[in-house]
């Protein structure tokens, strides 16, 4: 096994050619927001050798593979960076890459959670489990897909040649979750199979001063993780609830309301959330309507207020301590009919109106303007 993991430490032609590859690939991906080519990107990125290599070097406390595997890695992490900038300053110079909006494959890797560490766990275990088991091997590619680390980089380095510090953070995060997760899982995996690795780990201060280092980083790492899990959770029940309380709301308003449901003065056009985001949670949230009006004051402001205590009391049940404040948006709607029947003889013919000479004199209706020059065509708008 020792001998087997020679190779996985070093850095040679091929690890380079890969890894230049796998940047290129992984970070015009990101700018075509192309999810199927930074896959592709994830497959060829070699930086599990040196990973596996490091998770066996932690164990048999051999620091001479646990810092050429270091090394490897962080020429890896070097290169795809620097490459990642400059095509992020190529891309935003020629205004492919736009600060206000990034693409969905980059947005996605801007906020890690604990579900990210998870996953590296897992994905790290399956990768050192392929390594001591031949039969396994045909999940690399796989396991080389749920790892996930040369994205990450590649969008640290694409917010660096924007500058959005706190976005490279975000994604500099992520793969340092992914990268403990890894190592932490390949430990767990080759401790609890092989004896050999288990009294390596608890006879030698070398084998657990390595995996000591990783938990604590993983901890520190976790606790920001944790705090975006808890954002992400608030979003993920917040749209729930929009939906359930939107759906419930337009029923209540159609079927249980006169003011709403049967006026003909009165069309109810749309349902809108202002919801407050997780920072602004305590505010309360504020539910539009839209409707069309043909009498400008309907509906009333009690006849709003009434609406209102009705909807709170109805989802107090469900959501305890939410309060909605409804606000109504009116549009005035004129109904215009035509009266008076036009003559055959005196249809609108546009063509010949166009080709009639109009006199500086001669007064204009208010609904018609004329171009300062007089050689356009009049403008005509009716209200």
């Amino acid at each position: 096994m020792r001998r087997s993991y020679d190779g996985d430490d070093a850095v040679d032609e091929s690890y380079l050619v890969l890894t230049i590859g796998a940047s290129l690939i992984s970070t015009l991906g990101l700018l075509a927001n192309n999810a199927a080519v930074v896959i592709g990107a994830m497959v060829v990125a070699p930086w599990i050798l040196p990973l596996r290599a490091l998770v066996f070097g932690s164990l048999i406390g051999d620091r001479k593979l646990l810092f050429r595997a270091l090394i490897t890695l962080a020429t890896g992490v070097v290169i795809t960076t620097l490459l990642s900038t400059g095509l992020g300053l190529i891309a935003h110079g020629n205004g492919l890459l736009i600060v206000d909006s990034f693409p969905e494959e980059i947005t996605a890797r801007l906020e890690p959670t604990l579900l990210d560490l998870g996953i590296a766990l897992a994905a790290g275990a399956i990768a050192t489990y392929a390594k001591v088991n031949p039969g396994a091997v045909s999940s690399m590619s796989g396991t080389a897909i749920a790892v996930a680390l040369v994205p990450p980089v590649c969008v640290m380095g694409i917010m660096l040649a924007t500058g959005k510090l706190n976005q490279a953070q975000g994604a500099g995060s992520l793969f340092s979750a992914n990268l403990l997760g890894i190592l932490i899982g390949g430990i767990i995996v080759l401790t609890t199979r092989e004896p050999y690795f288990r009294e390596k780990l608890r006879t030698q201060n070398q084998s657990r001063l390595p995996l000591l280092i990783a938990l604590i980083l993983a901890f520190a790492v976790g606790e920001k993780l944790y705090g975006r899990y808890q954002q992400h959770l608030y979003t993920v029940k917040r749209e729930n609830a929009k939906e359930r309380i939107e759906s419930g709301i337009r029923a209540f308003l159609k079927q249980r309301t006169a003011t709403f449901g049967n006026n003909e003065s009165l069309e109810l056009a749309s349902i809108s959330f202002d919801w407050p985001d997780y920072w602004e949670r305590q505010r309360s949230p504020q539910l539009q309507v839209v409707v069309r009006v043909t009498d400008p004051t309907t509906p009333s402001y009690k006849q709003v207020q009434y609406i209102q205590d009705r909807i709170n009391e109805k989802i107090k049940t469900a959501f305890p301590g939410l309060k909605l404040q409804m606000q109504v948006q009116r549009i005035n709607v004129t109904i215009v009919s035509g009266r008076d029947v036009i003559l055959e003889s005196e249809e609108f013919n546009l063509e010949r109106i166009l080709r009639q000479d109009i006199p500086q004199s001669s007064s204009l209706p208010e609904t018609v303007s004329a171009s300062k020059a007089g050689t356009e065509a009049p403008k005509i708008t009716a209200e």
